[in-house]
Protein backbone atom coordinates (compact mmCIF):
# COMPACT_ATOMS: atom_id res chain seq x y z
CA UNK A 1 0.00 0.00 0.00
CA UNK A 2 1.21 3.56 -0.90
CA UNK A 3 2.07 5.99 2.15
CA UNK A 4 0.69 9.77 2.03
CA UNK A 5 1.24 12.18 4.15
CA UNK A 6 -1.26 14.64 5.44
CA UNK A 7 -0.16 18.31 6.17
CA UNK A 8 -3.48 20.54 7.86
CA UNK A 9 -3.14 23.80 5.80
CA UNK A 10 -5.44 25.41 8.67
CA UNK A 11 -7.30 24.68 11.88
CA UNK A 12 -8.88 21.20 11.60
CA UNK A 13 -12.50 20.58 12.85
CA UNK A 14 -14.11 17.30 13.50
CA UNK A 15 -17.25 17.59 15.96
CA UNK A 16 -18.33 14.86 18.19
CA UNK A 17 -21.33 12.89 17.59
CA UNK A 18 -23.46 14.84 20.13
CA UNK A 19 -26.40 16.58 18.46
CA UNK A 20 -25.65 20.24 18.11
CA UNK A 21 -27.93 23.30 16.92
CA UNK A 22 -26.54 27.15 17.63
CA UNK A 23 -28.51 27.88 21.05
CA UNK A 24 -27.93 29.27 24.25
CA UNK A 25 -24.82 28.29 25.68
CA UNK A 26 -24.09 26.07 22.60
CA UNK A 27 -20.17 24.75 22.89
CA UNK A 28 -19.57 22.06 19.69
CA UNK A 29 -16.36 20.28 20.71
CA UNK A 30 -14.73 17.81 18.43
CA UNK A 31 -13.10 14.67 17.93
CA UNK A 32 -9.14 14.55 17.45
CA UNK A 33 -7.37 12.46 16.25
CA UNK A 34 -10.04 11.97 13.36
CA UNK A 35 -12.02 8.78 13.06
CA UNK A 36 -10.33 6.50 9.78
CA UNK A 37 -13.15 7.16 7.87
CA UNK A 38 -12.71 10.58 7.90
CA UNK A 39 -9.38 11.12 6.24
CA UNK A 40 -10.36 7.89 4.10
CA UNK A 41 -12.84 10.02 2.28
CA UNK A 42 -11.12 12.68 2.05
CA UNK A 43 -8.08 10.97 0.14
CA UNK A 44 -10.69 9.20 -1.87
CA UNK A 45 -11.46 13.11 -2.47
CA UNK A 46 -8.54 12.42 -5.19
CA UNK A 47 -9.55 10.06 -7.39
CA UNK A 48 -11.42 10.57 -10.82
CA UNK A 49 -15.62 10.47 -9.36
CA UNK A 50 -17.74 7.58 -9.14
CA UNK A 51 -20.52 8.08 -10.81
CA UNK A 52 -22.72 4.49 -11.40
CA UNK A 53 -24.45 2.58 -8.25
CA UNK A 54 -22.05 -0.35 -9.50
CA UNK A 55 -18.86 1.90 -8.83
CA UNK A 56 -20.18 3.86 -5.88
CA UNK A 57 -20.82 0.57 -3.94
CA UNK A 58 -17.74 -1.07 -4.75
CA UNK A 59 -15.73 -1.40 -1.44
CA UNK A 60 -12.49 -2.16 -2.96
CA UNK A 61 -10.26 0.67 -1.85
CA UNK A 62 -7.92 0.48 1.16
CA UNK A 63 -7.29 2.27 4.19
CA UNK A 64 -4.81 2.26 7.21
CA UNK A 65 -4.41 5.39 9.28
CA UNK A 66 -4.07 7.90 10.49
CA UNK A 67 -1.27 8.31 12.63
CA UNK A 68 1.20 11.07 14.05
CA UNK A 69 4.46 11.68 12.39
CA UNK A 70 6.75 14.26 13.42
CA UNK A 71 9.27 16.76 11.87
CA UNK A 72 11.99 14.18 11.47
CA UNK A 73 10.11 11.65 10.31
CA UNK A 74 9.50 9.19 13.69
CA UNK A 75 6.03 7.78 13.32
CA UNK A 76 4.05 8.09 16.89
CA UNK A 77 1.38 5.83 18.09
CA UNK A 78 -0.94 5.83 21.06
CA UNK A 79 0.65 4.68 24.00
CA UNK A 80 -0.44 1.56 25.63
CA UNK A 81 -2.99 1.79 28.25
CA UNK A 82 -1.11 -0.57 30.60
CA UNK A 83 1.77 1.36 30.97
CA UNK A 84 2.51 3.21 34.01
CA UNK A 85 5.88 5.49 34.34
CA UNK A 86 7.82 5.47 37.77
CA UNK A 87 8.40 9.70 38.74
CA UNK A 88 10.73 11.30 40.76
CA UNK A 89 8.83 12.26 44.04
CA UNK A 90 6.45 15.08 43.43
CA UNK A 91 6.61 14.87 39.61
CA UNK A 92 3.90 12.95 37.31
CA UNK A 93 1.32 12.06 39.74
CA UNK A 94 -1.60 14.15 37.62
CA UNK A 95 0.37 15.62 35.20
CA UNK A 96 2.30 13.28 32.58
CA UNK A 97 6.09 15.12 32.24
CA UNK A 98 8.86 13.54 30.36
CA UNK A 99 10.81 12.99 33.82
CA UNK A 100 10.26 9.76 34.21
CA UNK A 101 12.71 7.30 35.77
CA UNK A 102 11.63 3.45 34.61
CA UNK A 103 8.41 2.08 32.59
CA UNK A 104 6.28 -0.68 34.14
CA UNK A 105 3.42 -2.66 32.96
CA UNK A 106 0.04 -2.89 34.50
CA UNK A 107 -1.35 -6.64 35.00
CA UNK A 108 -4.25 -8.01 35.73
CA UNK A 109 -5.53 -8.61 39.24
CA UNK A 110 -4.36 -11.78 41.07
CA UNK A 111 -6.72 -14.21 42.46
CA UNK A 112 -5.62 -14.25 45.70
CA UNK A 113 -7.09 -13.59 49.24
CA UNK A 114 -5.99 -10.15 49.39
CA UNK A 115 -7.88 -9.18 46.11
CA UNK A 116 -10.73 -11.24 47.38
CA UNK A 117 -12.73 -8.48 49.59
CA UNK A 118 -12.89 -6.01 46.96
CA UNK A 119 -15.91 -5.95 44.48
CA UNK A 120 -15.00 -7.17 41.22
CA UNK A 121 -17.63 -8.14 39.27
CA UNK A 122 -17.16 -12.13 38.06
CA UNK A 123 -18.58 -12.21 34.98
CA UNK A 124 -16.32 -9.27 33.72
CA UNK A 125 -12.06 -9.61 33.30
CA UNK A 126 -9.86 -8.38 36.19
CA UNK A 127 -9.11 -4.84 36.23
CA UNK A 128 -5.48 -4.00 35.33
CA UNK A 129 -3.73 -3.06 38.66
CA UNK A 130 -0.03 -2.35 39.37
CA UNK A 131 1.52 -5.10 40.33
CA UNK A 132 2.67 -5.72 44.35
CA UNK A 133 6.48 -5.37 43.37
CA UNK A 134 6.47 -2.07 41.52
CA UNK A 135 4.87 -0.45 44.70
CA UNK A 136 7.82 -2.01 46.69
CA UNK A 137 10.14 -0.92 44.11
CA UNK A 138 8.95 2.66 44.29
CA UNK A 139 9.07 2.87 48.01
CA UNK A 140 12.71 1.73 47.75
CA UNK A 141 13.49 4.44 45.25
CA UNK A 142 11.13 7.12 46.42
CA UNK A 143 9.32 6.90 43.30
CA UNK A 144 5.65 7.97 42.10
CA UNK A 145 3.41 6.43 40.15
CA UNK A 146 2.18 8.26 37.10
CA UNK A 147 0.63 7.93 33.54
CA UNK A 148 2.79 8.49 30.65
CA UNK A 149 2.32 10.86 27.87
CA UNK A 150 -0.81 9.92 25.45
CA UNK A 151 2.20 9.27 22.21
CA UNK A 152 5.05 6.77 22.12
CA UNK A 153 7.50 6.32 19.26
CA UNK A 154 6.90 2.91 16.90
CA UNK A 155 10.23 2.31 17.81
CA UNK A 156 9.66 1.51 21.29
CA UNK A 157 5.97 0.21 20.78
CA UNK A 158 7.62 -2.54 18.87
CA UNK A 159 9.87 -2.74 22.23
CA UNK A 160 6.91 -3.04 24.16
CA UNK A 161 5.20 -5.87 22.12
CA UNK A 162 8.59 -7.65 22.84
CA UNK A 163 8.11 -7.26 26.45
CA UNK A 164 11.04 -4.84 26.63
CA UNK A 165 9.78 -1.88 28.48
CA UNK A 166 11.60 -2.74 31.83
CA UNK A 167 14.45 -2.32 30.21
CA UNK A 168 13.92 1.28 29.34
CA UNK A 169 16.31 3.99 31.15
CA UNK A 170 15.91 7.42 29.91
CA UNK A 171 19.70 7.95 29.93
CA UNK A 172 20.30 5.47 27.58
CA UNK A 173 17.71 5.18 25.39
CA UNK A 174 18.86 6.35 21.78
CA UNK A 175 15.65 8.23 20.07
CA UNK A 176 14.52 10.95 22.29
CA UNK A 177 11.77 11.19 23.40
CA UNK A 178 10.56 7.90 23.87
CA UNK A 179 6.99 9.32 24.51
CA UNK A 180 5.44 12.59 23.57
CA UNK A 181 2.45 15.02 24.69
CA UNK A 182 -0.34 15.84 22.07
CA UNK A 183 1.13 17.95 18.97
CA UNK A 184 -1.71 20.28 18.78
CA UNK A 185 -3.54 22.98 20.85
CA UNK A 186 -7.23 23.80 21.22
CA UNK A 187 -8.33 27.10 19.19
CA UNK A 188 -11.58 28.68 20.56
CA UNK A 189 -13.84 30.01 17.61
CA UNK A 190 -16.69 31.60 18.84
CA UNK A 191 -19.58 32.90 16.11
CA UNK A 192 -21.72 36.08 16.74
CA UNK A 193 -24.58 36.97 14.77
CA UNK A 194 -26.36 40.11 15.14
CA UNK A 195 -29.77 41.23 14.50
CA UNK A 196 -30.08 43.33 11.49
CA UNK A 197 -30.00 47.39 11.70
CA UNK A 198 -29.13 46.37 15.69
CA UNK A 199 -26.53 46.11 18.09
CA UNK A 200 -27.93 43.14 19.76
CA UNK A 201 -27.12 39.49 19.30
CA UNK A 202 -30.14 37.71 17.59
CA UNK A 203 -32.44 35.50 20.39
CA UNK A 204 -32.42 32.71 18.82
CA UNK A 205 -29.06 31.26 17.13
CA UNK A 206 -27.05 34.25 17.68
CA UNK A 207 -24.17 32.77 19.81
CA UNK A 208 -22.30 29.68 19.47
CA UNK A 209 -18.61 28.10 20.11
CA UNK A 210 -16.75 25.92 18.23
CA UNK A 211 -13.53 24.34 19.86
CA UNK A 212 -10.86 23.78 16.94
CA UNK A 213 -7.72 22.01 16.78
CA UNK A 214 -4.04 23.45 15.14
CA UNK A 215 -1.55 21.02 14.94
CA UNK A 216 2.27 22.28 16.06
CA UNK A 217 4.64 22.93 13.69
CA UNK A 218 6.22 19.96 11.59
CA UNK A 219 3.61 17.85 12.76
CA UNK A 220 1.40 15.81 9.80
CA UNK A 221 -0.85 12.86 9.70
CA UNK A 222 0.36 9.76 7.67
CA UNK A 223 -1.92 7.25 6.41
CA UNK A 224 -2.12 4.13 3.65
CA UNK A 225 -4.76 4.06 1.15
CA UNK A 226 -4.97 2.13 -2.13
CA UNK A 227 -7.25 1.87 -4.81
CA UNK A 228 -6.73 -1.26 -7.43
CA UNK A 229 -8.16 0.53 -10.21
CA UNK A 230 -6.67 3.75 -10.25
CA UNK A 231 -3.62 5.24 -8.96
CA UNK A 232 -4.13 8.59 -7.12
CA UNK A 233 -1.92 11.43 -7.89
CA UNK A 234 1.59 12.05 -6.50
CA UNK A 235 0.19 15.03 -4.35
CA UNK A 236 -2.69 17.31 -4.03
CA UNK A 237 -5.57 19.48 -1.66
CA UNK A 238 -8.20 17.59 0.26
CA UNK A 239 -10.87 18.72 2.23
CA UNK A 240 -10.45 17.49 5.87
CA UNK A 241 -13.16 18.05 8.63
CA UNK A 242 -15.81 20.83 8.47
CA UNK A 243 -16.21 24.01 7.94
CA UNK A 244 -13.80 23.80 4.49
CA UNK A 245 -10.68 23.47 6.08
CA UNK A 246 -7.86 22.28 3.52
CA UNK A 247 -4.89 19.75 4.05
CA UNK A 248 -1.78 19.00 1.53
CA UNK A 249 -1.45 15.58 0.45
CA UNK A 250 1.77 13.75 -0.60
CA UNK A 251 3.16 10.66 -1.20
CA UNK A 252 5.99 9.49 0.89
CA UNK A 253 8.47 6.29 1.64
CA UNK A 254 7.52 4.06 4.36
CA UNK A 255 8.07 5.45 7.60
CA UNK A 256 10.62 4.42 9.65
CA UNK A 257 9.63 1.64 11.90
CA UNK A 258 6.48 0.55 10.78
CA UNK A 259 8.15 -2.70 8.78
CA UNK A 260 9.17 -3.90 12.19
CA UNK A 261 6.17 -3.08 13.29
CA UNK A 262 4.10 -4.85 10.87
CA UNK A 263 5.69 -8.27 11.86
CA UNK A 264 3.48 -7.75 15.27
CA UNK A 265 0.36 -8.52 12.45
CA UNK A 266 -0.10 -12.04 12.98
CA UNK A 267 -0.28 -14.29 16.13
CA UNK A 268 0.96 -17.95 15.84
CA UNK A 269 -0.63 -19.08 18.91
CA UNK A 270 1.96 -17.47 21.32
CA UNK A 271 0.67 -13.96 21.99
CA UNK A 272 -1.34 -13.36 24.66
CA UNK A 273 -1.31 -9.33 24.42
CA UNK A 274 -2.94 -7.51 22.05
CA UNK A 275 -2.57 -3.89 21.16
CA UNK A 276 -5.05 -1.99 19.13
CA UNK A 277 -3.95 -0.19 16.62
CA UNK A 278 -6.76 1.48 15.27
CA UNK A 279 -10.57 1.97 16.38
CA UNK A 280 -12.15 -1.00 17.07
CA UNK A 281 -15.73 -1.77 17.58
CA UNK A 282 -16.40 -5.10 19.80
CA UNK A 283 -20.09 -5.90 20.27
CA UNK A 284 -21.90 -6.85 23.37
CA UNK A 285 -24.22 -9.20 22.54
CA UNK A 286 -24.67 -11.54 19.28
CA UNK A 287 -27.97 -10.15 18.36
CA UNK A 288 -28.25 -6.35 19.67
CA UNK A 289 -26.24 -3.37 18.12
CA UNK A 290 -24.44 -2.41 21.57
CA UNK A 291 -20.77 -2.39 21.76
CA UNK A 292 -18.31 -2.21 24.66
CA UNK A 293 -14.63 -1.98 25.48
CA UNK A 294 -14.22 -5.82 24.22
CA UNK A 295 -16.36 -8.46 22.35
CA UNK A 296 -18.59 -10.84 23.78
CA UNK A 297 -16.97 -14.22 22.34
CA UNK A 298 -13.76 -12.94 24.34
CA UNK A 299 -15.26 -12.74 27.55
CA UNK A 300 -14.13 -16.63 29.18
CA UNK A 301 -10.62 -15.65 27.27
CA UNK A 302 -9.68 -12.33 29.03
CA UNK A 303 -7.62 -12.41 31.84
CA UNK A 304 -7.80 -8.01 31.74
CA UNK A 305 -8.44 -4.96 29.67
CA UNK A 306 -6.65 -1.59 29.61
CA UNK A 307 -8.69 0.88 28.08
CA UNK A 308 -9.80 4.60 27.92
CA UNK A 309 -13.16 6.03 27.06
CA UNK A 310 -15.16 4.92 23.94
CA UNK A 311 -15.07 7.10 21.09
CA UNK A 312 -18.69 7.60 19.93
CA UNK A 313 -19.77 8.30 16.50
CA UNK A 314 -22.68 8.52 14.16
CA UNK A 315 -25.54 10.99 12.72
CA UNK A 316 -29.28 9.69 12.93
CA UNK A 317 -30.38 6.34 13.10
CA UNK A 318 -30.55 4.60 10.17
CA UNK A 319 -32.94 2.33 11.68
CA UNK A 320 -35.09 5.18 13.38
CA UNK A 321 -35.04 7.74 9.90
CA UNK A 322 -36.39 4.16 8.11
CA UNK A 323 -39.15 3.60 10.33
CA UNK A 324 -39.97 7.35 10.56
CA UNK A 325 -39.95 7.23 6.29
CA UNK A 326 -42.66 4.23 6.50
CA UNK A 327 -45.25 6.14 8.95
CA UNK A 328 -45.18 9.81 8.59
CA UNK A 329 -43.06 12.60 7.20
CA UNK A 330 -41.51 14.47 10.79
CA UNK A 331 -38.59 14.92 12.26
CA UNK A 332 -37.57 11.40 13.79
CA UNK A 333 -37.46 11.25 17.81
CA UNK A 334 -34.86 11.92 19.86
CA UNK A 335 -33.38 9.02 20.53
CA UNK A 336 -32.80 8.73 16.80
CA UNK A 337 -30.08 11.44 17.43
CA UNK A 338 -28.16 9.96 19.58
CA UNK A 339 -24.20 8.06 18.41
CA UNK A 340 -25.13 5.25 16.92
CA UNK A 341 -21.77 3.38 17.94
CA UNK A 342 -19.17 3.03 20.71
CA UNK A 343 -15.31 2.56 19.26
CA UNK A 344 -12.87 0.87 21.30
CA UNK A 345 -10.04 4.06 21.54
CA UNK A 346 -6.35 2.81 20.07
CA UNK A 347 -4.05 1.32 22.52
CA UNK A 348 -6.13 -0.18 24.30
CA UNK A 349 -4.67 -3.53 25.16
CA UNK A 350 -5.87 -7.00 26.15
CA UNK A 351 -4.37 -9.64 28.46
CA UNK A 352 -5.42 -13.27 27.38
CA UNK A 353 -5.56 -16.26 29.49
CA UNK A 354 -6.24 -17.87 26.09
CA UNK A 355 -6.99 -17.07 22.35
CA UNK A 356 -10.53 -17.25 21.78
CA UNK A 357 -11.45 -18.42 18.18
CA UNK A 358 -12.05 -15.54 16.88
CA UNK A 359 -9.16 -13.05 17.06
CA UNK A 360 -10.86 -10.32 15.44
CA UNK A 361 -11.87 -6.90 17.03
CA UNK A 362 -14.43 -6.61 14.36
CA UNK A 363 -17.91 -8.42 14.53
CA UNK A 364 -17.36 -11.43 11.38
CA UNK A 365 -20.85 -10.75 9.81
CA UNK A 366 -19.85 -9.51 6.80
CA UNK A 367 -23.12 -9.34 5.31
CA UNK A 368 -23.65 -5.74 7.04
CA UNK A 369 -22.48 -3.23 4.60
CA UNK A 370 -21.31 -1.47 7.60
CA UNK A 371 -19.18 -3.93 8.99
CA UNK A 372 -17.10 -4.76 5.32
CA UNK A 373 -16.63 -1.26 5.22
CA UNK A 374 -14.95 -0.90 8.87
CA UNK A 375 -13.29 -4.22 7.46
CA UNK A 376 -11.84 -2.17 4.79
CA UNK A 377 -10.81 0.40 6.55
CA UNK A 378 -8.71 -1.67 8.95
CA UNK A 379 -10.34 -0.58 11.90
CA UNK A 380 -9.71 -2.54 14.76
CA UNK A 381 -6.51 -3.69 13.58
CA UNK A 382 -4.43 -5.51 16.65
CA UNK A 383 -0.87 -5.70 17.10
CA UNK A 384 0.45 -8.73 18.96
CA UNK A 385 2.54 -9.03 22.24
CA UNK A 386 4.94 -11.84 23.73
CA UNK A 387 3.01 -11.32 27.51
Amino acid sequence: MTWYRITPLDVLLFRDSRPFSPTDGSWAKGLFPPLPITVFHGLRSLLNPRTSKAERTNRNLRFLGPFLCDSNGNLWLPTPKDLVCLYPDGVGAKQSSNRWEAVRRLKPAPEDEQWQHLAFDNTHPAPMVTPYEVYQETLQAKQRIGAPQPWIQAKYLAEYLDGQEATWNPKEIEAKPLFHPNPWDLQIMPHIQMQSGTRQVQDADGYFTEVAVRMQPGWHFVAQFDSPDEAPPEQGVIRLGGEGHRAMVEQIPEPPGWKTLSGFETNGGDRIRAYVLTPGLALAADDKPIYASYPNPWRDHLAGCATDRQLMWGGISAIARGQQAQTEDKEPDEVAYIPQRAFVPPGTVYAFKSLPEQIKLLPEENSRKGLKTFEMLNYGKLLWGVR
